[in-house]
């Protein structure tokens, strides 16, 4: 049985299915009309999904839950579902808010940009790919969905990255891959296992058959773990993200750091502590040690970088670490903590890599050692970047403190006090990189000319500026909806 509400109104299929659907005609309409009308188009598109998310918002935060579904192969069971509830809602959230964002920021920063027809009808049926991952209620469309956010994103950075695009493309596809292997095995396995591909029947069945198969369920737990786990790039599955996040374009570069990575998140929090909870118990405590060491990796790294986007993409190493950590730690608390900083991280980071666009759009230059004195020029890029940076280093009161916050405390409560002490230590060091590069692009001699944002870059970022904000003060509706889940999910 699926949970919540069936809708009248197939408004959960029309967000996943319009931008995937749309995609041939995005195509179209930019050989007719040209690029900009696929921009136009493209947009214009992703405010379907952000529109239904938007709709349904009061009656998730009231504790409503929505489901769809439909026939689709009798014979072999299959149906396709769509399912809004506690968990699946932040992520959603997430996904079409920064995607409409991003898609509105690539018509200035992409302007100077070949094919970019093809560009926008790529990132339509990436963005389609990732609200199918987190919305659908079988496994088997899951690996659908999970393979489609791959193909395009692939496109995405070996044709419009810099450096050495199709290398890097070819490494992350690779890598990204390999997890997704990892992955069709475990879901396929437990699928012959129980002859069942519902996610939400699945946890009941494990449950009763976990004490006869427990070795081979914690088999398919590693498994599924590994597969979320290169998506995440928790180490040490990590080394194609500095390559794709530093180089792809920027525009992309939010969507991979600041969205896709976190559907790995979800695929742990849906796959693994859902439905294999005993079996994850065995293993929570390895899990928290590669958290923890991608929050000190990530960091340390992010610490010897010039290339502001590289430190960037460091930095996403280290901050999936904390969510994990919360995650692990298998309590209430810290799964809302590590839920709640999905959110905190994605619309920080994203502000982040739209604000290191701008620097690159403006003056054309990486080098944070090549910058300074920006901070009179570029005022708006200078608090985004300064607010982005605080929030992720879990400065007070901005969100990333309480999600933070929340994440120590679970660990905690779990017994790890002397992990939660070393992952306080990460959060230093997450605050010295980031008021290192902020003190060496912002302040000090002025040393190139410069102007502040184009209305079309400054007006996704105004968004991530406020929610930033404003989650640190009124994050009472989210963290409700969160903590539901997040009750729902906890181990003990």
């Amino acid at each position: 049985m699926l949970p919540g509400t069936p809708l009248d109104i197939p408004l959960l299929t029309l967000a996943v299915v319009a931008p995937i659907a749309l995609t041939p005609l995005t195509f179209l309409v930019g050989r007719v009309g040209g690029w900009r009308a696929s921009a136009v188009f493209t947009t214009a598109a992703l405010l379907i999904p952000l529109a239904v998310l938007v709709t349904l918002t009061p009656a998730v935060i009231s504790g409503t839950s929505f489901h769809e579904e439909f026939t689709w192969v009798p014979a072999l069971g299959l149906t396709i579902g769509f399912v809004l509830d506690g968990l699946s809602y932040p992520f959603a959230l997430l996904i079409s808010l920064v995607s409409f964002l991003a898609s509105l920021y690539s018509v200035k920063y992409m302007e100077r940009e070949h094919g970019l027809t093809s560009y926008f009808t790529l990132l339509l049926l990436f963005v389609g790919g990732m609200l199918g991952v987190v919305l659908v209620t079988n496994l088997f469309l899951f690996y659908i969905f999970w393979e489609l956010m791959l193909i395009p994103s692939y496109a995405l950075i070996a044709y419009w990255g810099t450096g050495n695009p199709r290398l890097i493309g070819f490494k992350y596809f690779i890598f990204t891959h390999a997890g997704a292997l990892a992955l069709l095995i475990g879901i396929a396995w437990l699928a012959a296992l129980f002859n069942n591909l519902n996610i939400f029947e699945l946890g009941a069945l494990v449950s009763a058959a976990d004490s006869q198969l427990r070795p081979v369920l914690t088999t398919i737990t590693v498994l599924i773990f590994v597969g979320a786990a290169v998506k995440m790039a928790v180490f040490p599955f990590h080394t194609w993200l500095p390559d794709a996040h530093a180089e792809a374009p920027t525009p992309i570069s939010v969507l991979l750091s600041g969205v896709m990575i976190k559907t790995g998140v979800y695929a742990l929090a849906r796959l693994v502590i859902g439905i294999l909870p005993s079996t994850f118990m065995d293993i929570r405590e390895p899990v928290a040690y590669l958290a923890l060491a991608s929050m000190l990796w990530g960091g340390v790294m992010a610490l010897v970088q010039t290339d502001i986007k590289r430190l960037l993409a460091y930095s996403s190493i280290s901050q999936v670490g904390y969510i994990v950590f919360g995650l692990a730690a298998g309590n209430a608390v810290g799964l809302q903590g590590g839920l709640f900083h999905v959110l905190n991280h994605g619309f920080a980071k994203a502000l982040l890599f739209m604000a290191a666009g701008v620097l690159i759009h403006e003056i054309n230059e990486r080098d944070i050692r090549k910058m300074g004195g920006l901070a009179s020029r570029m005022p708006l890029t200078t608090i985004a970047m300064l607010l982005g940076g605080l929030s992720i280093a879990g400065t007070p009161p901005l969100g990333g403190f309480m999600s933070e916050w929340m994440v120590f405390s679970g660990g905690v409560e779990a017994g790890w006090t002397w992990l939660v002490a070393v992952a306080i230590l990460a959060t230093a060091i997450t605050a010295g990189y980031y008021l290192r590069m902020v003190r060496s692009v912002f302040f000090g001699e002025t040393k190139l000319e410069a102007h502040d944002a184009p209305p079309t870059m400054s007006i996704p970022m105004s968004p991530l500026i406020l929610l930033v904000v404003v989650l640190g003060f009124l994050a009472t509706p989210i963290l409700t909806v969160i903590a539901n889940s997040a009750a729902a999910l906890a181990l003990f």
